[in-house]
């Protein structure tokens, strides 16, 4: 487990203002092309997901799920003239599905990637295989250039 340390929170309010700028362009690009728009938004947001939890572990994607969830709430409300990005369904709204499968399938990508397996996020150390050498010349400079018993031919031994 990580300590809290300053690094962590920074880490953590950078993934929130990733999640900020990511959930609104989600948001507005989820219907430009039904249903593939959705689609490549959730992909995204996946990707982002599982590149943060690399990058910083838990918190951070945490902080990337506050982020996208506030961000895509608040740019769901009807506007200041009547505009809605996420419309529901009614009379002259095409894909009106559209709009629940980008809000509650960007929290569910987000779920995803915060229960994948740590050990796909986790570089153990390396170590070395042998202290003995691989191959004998690299170790002895007198076994590096070794000298030939007798002249070379090109027939088989006996």
């Amino acid at each position: 487990m990580r300590h809290l340390s300053l690094s962590t929170v920074v880490k953590a309010v950078l993934a929130l203002v990733l999640g900020l700028v990511l959930g609104a362009f989600g948001t507005v690009m989820h219907r430009s092309i039904p249903p593939w728009g959705v689609v490549l938004a959730l992909a995204l947001v996946l990707a982002v997901g599982v590149l943060v939890r690399a990058w910083s572990g838990l918190l951070a994607l945490l902080g990337l799920a506050i982020g996208v969830l506030v961000s895509v709430q608040v740019l769901s409300q009807t506007g200041p003239g009547g505009d809605v990005l996420v419309p529901a369904a009614g009379p002259g709204v095409q894909w009106a599905g559209l709009g629940w499968v980008w809000v509650l399938g960007s929290i569910a990508v987000l779920v995803v990637a915060g229960v994948l397996p740590q050990r796909w996020f986790v570089d153990p150390p390396v170590v070395p295989a042998d202290s003995g050498p691989q191959w004998p010349g690299l170790q002895d400079p007198a076994l590096a250039s070794p000298v030939l018993d007798g002249p070379v031919t090109d027939e088989p031994r006996p």
